[in-house]
């Protein structure tokens, strides 16, 4: 506790710092994340203590830097303890706390709504109520600035603070290239970071990159780190404005929005590291998979070794193939199991040569252990080779030889085991493609969501999480289908209704036509954002806005080539935005890249229409 006192005043003294904006005690408070962080990784009853140890750190604040009146600081501390409790009450649950780490997207996602949005909108209700009732700033003043900075230091603050306290017990330790890596994205982060600011910020959507690198690679203890470095940077380069001539309304503007980077880039930066940490923990699981499977492959290897010993007894019924072979290799018995793998009967294949079973690219091997057999090199052998069917096909066979030799060392016959191990083989290469397909279709994903956040923070950063969140929702529905189907071709119908399906209320007003089609895993990404987009664009100025407009949306195929609109009726006049946004050029750009298609984006009088044509090939190449 003691330590978390240390961190608090730490992270007070911070706040301290980065109060840089003329007139404003603090900008950005990041204690309240420190404790929020502690009631989610300790138990439920300890959370007065450490309420109250918040509060006596409030006190210790207030004595050592701010000086606040007994009554501003009465209401401060209220407000404080009354956000950060409704944060932790709710976020516990979802948490199933206590919790060692972050790991999933669920809890970032949770963090992020619940711990930065909205409890922060707790804090500033009553904080800027006391200012308010003080004299010293109006309510309406107050309340956006200390939102802002309690939503800023709670995301900066608590996944730092669940880190340090996570490493802290793991004795975790950077080596090697991991370190000399962190030291690489810290210093361009500081880089990038001075020099845009000292440019101008005219290139700031460049600062939340180094922020995605480091998620990429360390996953919430890199993100975590990188956002405390970036607003480190930041609060300096404030400082020497503030030493500067500049005026105050500049200084308060420029880290206004700072502080609105520093949300975006932690933001990304945790939804980043939590598919990562998910991607990572689905490998671990089919490596343990594998190795299970590759345990239980041994143990069946025992099992069959030592079966050679008991084979006089167990030959006629046993349930792998067993032979008995001279020394140049003539079949002299068979049990009926092996005559039944190759598709003969006993009597057709003793006396033949075992090599007049095998596959011509296996006999070298097989010839050449015999020789080290012969040559008293070894006394037994085994091998996985592949053996020739009677209709022609191929068995694979886990082969063990052992010999048994005369009183002078010769061979007098070999003893052969053959286990049918076809299935295991086809499970190894089913598995292998498996793996080889998570990868790539993760490492698809993550470059789907990359441009999305990054389109998404450039083009609509004012409400960033609710844009994003959406278009993440579209892009789940689509791999929903696609998984569903088993990542292979799926039909336009279900993609477009499946897009539909969250506009329960207005989805009666619109019908779908068109003959069946199926498409690529790749084109239904294309076209499933292009339908999300669309929809979302009619709900909110289009034919689907008021209570009796329709949309029409049908599709074609004519002589190898495709064709399909959205056209909306009966809607509100239309008119050509004056500027392009994302959604635009999801529907627009995006769709024909993809596609390597036509697009037309018409703005008619009577509503919206959209075409895109394309061979229909291109539909269904992934």
């Amino acid at each position: 506790m003691l330590g978390f006192y240390a961190i608090y005043l730490l992270a007070a003294a911070f706040g301290r710092w980065m109060a840089i904006v003329p007139g404003a005690p603090v900008t950005v408070w990041p204690p309240n994340g420190v404790i929020l962080a502690a009631l989610l990784i300790h138990r439920r009853e300890t959370w007065p203590w450490w309420i109250a140890l918040g509060i006596f750190g409030e006190i210790t604040g207030n004595f050592l830097w701010y000086n606040s009146t007994v009554t501003a600081a009465l209401g401060y501390m209220v407000a404080n303890a009354a956000a950060i409790f409704a944060a932790g009450y709710i976020l516990a649950p979802l948490f199933d706390a206590p919790i060692r780490r972050l790991t999933t997207l669920s809890q970032v996602l949770g963090l992020l709504v619940i711990g930065v949005l909205l409890s922060p909108m707790i804090s500033a209700t009553i904080g800027s109520a006391f200012v308010a009732s003080e004299g010293k700033s109006s309510f309406a003043d107050t309340w956006p600035l200390w939102w802002l900075g309690d939503a800023t230091g709670t995301l900066i603050a608590t996944p730092m603070t669940i880190t340090v306290v996570n490493a802290w017990r793991d004795g975790m330790r950077l080596q090697g290239r991991a370190l000399l890596e962190g030291f690489v994205i810290a210093g361009l982060l500081v880089g990038v970071t001075a020099w845009d600011l000292a440019t101008g910020s005219y290139y700031t959507y460049l600062l939340p990159l180094p922020v995605l690198w480091a998620a990429l690679r360390f996953e919430f203890r890199g993100a975590a780190l990188a956002v405390v470095g970036l607003t480190f940077v930041i609060g300096a380069h404030g400082h020497i404005l503030g030493a500067s001539d500049s005026p105050a309304l500049s200084i308060a503007l420029m880290h206004n929005r700072m502080q609105f980077l520093i949300l975006t880039a932690a933001s990304i930066g945790l939804i980043v590291a939590a598919i990562v940490r998910q991607q990572k923990q689905a490998l671990l699981d089919l490596a343990q998979i594998n190795a299970e499977l590759e345990s239980r492959v041994k143990e069946r290897t025992k099992d069959i070794e030592m079966s050679q010993k008991r084979f006089e007894a167990t030959f006629k019924n046993a349930g792998v193939g067993i032979s008995i072979v001279s020394g140049e290799g003539a079949l002299m018995r068979v049990n009926d199991r092996l005559a039944e793998m190759l598709g003969y009967s006993a009597e057709e294949v003793e006396g033949r040569l075992l090599d007049d079973f095998t596959h011509p690219e296996d006999i070298p091997r097989g010839r050449t252990a015999l020789e080290a057999l012969k040559s008293g090199a070894a006394d037994e052998y085994d091998l996985e080779k592949r053996y020739l069917c009677k209709d022609g096909s191929l068995v694979w066979g886990h082969t063990t030889v052992s010999c048994v030799r005369d009183a002078k060392g010769r061979i007098s016959y070999l003893i052969k085991i053959i286990q049918d191990i076809t299935d295991r083989k086809e499970l190894d290469e089913n598995r292998q493609m498996l793996m080889r397909e998570v990868n790539h279709r993760g490492k698809n994903l993550l470059s789907v969501v990359k441009v999305i956040a990054r389109q998404t923070a450039l083009r609509s950063p004012e409400n960033f999480i609710e844009a994003f969140g959406e278009r993440l929702q579209a892009l789940a529905a689509n791999q929903d289908i696609l998984v569903n189907n088993g990542w292979q071709q799926i039909e336009l119908d279900a993609l477009v209704r499946g897009q539909l399906e969250h506009f329960e209320a207005i989805r009666e007003r619109v019908t779908v036509v068109g003959p069946p089609v199926k498409v690529s895993a790749h084109a239904a990404q294309a076209i499933g954002m292009a339908m999300h987009e669309l929809a979302t664009n009619a709900a909110k100025y289009g034919s689907l806005s008021n209570d009796v407009g329709r949309v029409v949306i049908d599709w074609s195929v004519e002589d190898g080539n495709f064709s399909m609109s959205w056209c909306e009726q009966d809607g509100p006049a239309v008119s050509a935005p004056t500027s392009r946004g994302f959604g635009t050029t999801v529907i627009d750009k995006l769709t024909a890249s993809s596609l390597s298609a036509d697009v037309e984006l018409t703005y008619a009088p009577t509503g919206l229409v959209w075409k895109v044509s394309c061979q229909l090939a291109t539909l269904r190449d992934d």
